[in-house]
């Protein structure tokens, strides 16, 4: 039989299962290696006590309800209340799990739970190492021990433990941690090290903790149940290409009804470029037209596009002009319109080419040549003639992109030089 060990979750999950199924503690401990006084305390310490409903007046709890002339029969008011236990809870096994009679027995019940079990188990597990192990006295010898060492003669820690092993008896993390809590008269800036080193940041957790704030309420879920509610509206996918790494970047945007793409070039990969790029959009259409056609943007989880509320709101009124959703992560074929277009740009720009030397004029040859192109899925026609219905040409010039004659469409790497050379 195991000693001193703690019951774990899947402890807990066997105990469950056997309550409700009905099997003896003696058979419960036995499979489990404990002690049958154990599995007594582990229920009668984590058991659940569940009322039932008021349905029908069976909220009404007292035992003598039925002889009581009142309707409303409370603890508080009456006092003949007596409140009514189930006997099967005064006995073994002290739950309800494996009770027949559970679903029609309106009185109170109690269960044991494996998953709350274990978060409480837990919660008490940490919360009893939170404080100190040390009695007043301690304390009050401890201190006038070590805060003249470290405040007057601005001594080590690992001096004061080595000077005194026979009196400090707990360790260094510990002294660290009474520091930290006020314990002693030293303070944090009485040490020397603790002043000159910063913290350490876990940025990968402060990342994971940052993308959850940002994907609440813009889960790929949420974009299905959005589209569900609303099956007209435009969207519009958001993705970024890159050239080298360190250098300038590409954001794209895909108009998902006209197959129509824009193109902008971008000096980093951050949230400010990506800010600046939605702001000139914004800008160069006004703001009741970016409205109109960009209501929805759907995007992956890269780490510009972390600040959906510049994107969503217009920053003169702080009226909400768009949504923002958000992909699941290692999901990009939920946006896999724009990453299929991607393939037009890697025609004219193949991976591992640099956009440094490219200019926005240059980016919008390929954005017009790109979107110049016929589609199958269009009928024959091109993203730029059905771009044209949803908006209007004046648009379509402020954006930077015209039509290319059907015979003068370039998708070769050739673009560039041949433009330049006109």
């Amino acid at each position: 039989m195991e000693k001193n060990k703690h019951l774990t979750y899947e402890n807990r999950q066997y105990l469950e299962n056997g309550l409700s199924k009905n099997i003896r503690y003696t058979e419960i401990a036995k499979n489990l290696n404990k002690d049958r006084r154990t599995i007594i305390r582990e229920i009668q310490k984590h058991k659940v006590k569940k009322v039932p409903s008021s349905f029908n007046n069976s909220g009404n709890l007292c035992k003598n309800k039925l002889k009581c002339k009142r309707f409303d029969c409370r603890k508080e008011n009456m006092e003949c209340y007596e409140e009514e236990i189930c006997e099967r809870i005064k006995r073994a096994p002290y739950v309800c799990n494996g009770c027949e009679e559970k679903i029609k027995c309106r009185k109170i019940k109690y269960y044991y739970s494996s998953k709350i079990a274990n978060e409480e188990y837990i919660e008490k597990l940490v919360s009893s190492r939170e404080g100190i192990n040390l009695s007043k006295s301690e304390v009050y010898e401890l201190d006038q021990l070590i805060s003249p060492l470290l405040i007057e003669k601005k001594q080590t820690i690992s001096h004061i433990y080595a000077s005194h092993p026979d009196e400090i008896r707990f360790s260094r993390t510990s002294m660290y941690k009474y520091i930290e809590l006020g314990i002693f008269r030293a303070r944090n800036i009485d040490l020397p090290r603790k002043v000159r080193y910063k913290k350490r940041k876990n940025t990968k957790e402060e990342k994971i903790r940052r993308e959850k704030q940002i994907r609440k309420n813009r889960t790929y879920e949420d974009f299905k149940e959005y589209i569900g509610k609303n099956p007209d509206c435009s969207i519009v996918e958001m993705d970024t290409v890159e050239g080298i790494k360190g250098g300038k970047v590409i954001l794209t945007m895909f108009f998902r009804k006209a197959k129509f793409m824009l193109i902008y070039l971008m000096e980093n990969k951050t949230e400010e470029c990506v800010e600046k790029a939605i702001d000139e959009l914004k800008e160069t259409l006004g703001i009741e037209e970016y409205k109109k056609i960009v209501q929805v943007i759907l995007t992956d989880n890269g780490s510009e596009f972390f600040n959906p509320v510049s994107i969503e709101v217009d920053k003169e009124t702080g009226e909400i002009v768009t949504q923002v959703f958000y992909c699941d992560p290692c999901a990009s074929w939920q946006k896999g319109a724009i990453e299929k277009n991607h393939e037009y740009i890697r025609y004219i720009l193949p991976k591992g080419t640099s956009f440094d030397n490219l200019t926005q004029e240059e980016i919008n040859i390929i954005a017009s040549n790109i979107n110049s192109t016929s589609r199958d899925s269009l009928n024959g026609k091109t993203p730029y003639e059905v771009m044209q219905n949803i908006t209007n040409e004046e648009n379509m010039n402020k954006l930077g992109i015209t039509k290319i004659e059907a015979d003068n469409v370039n998708l070769s790497q050739k673009l560039l030089k041949d433009s330049n050379t006109k």
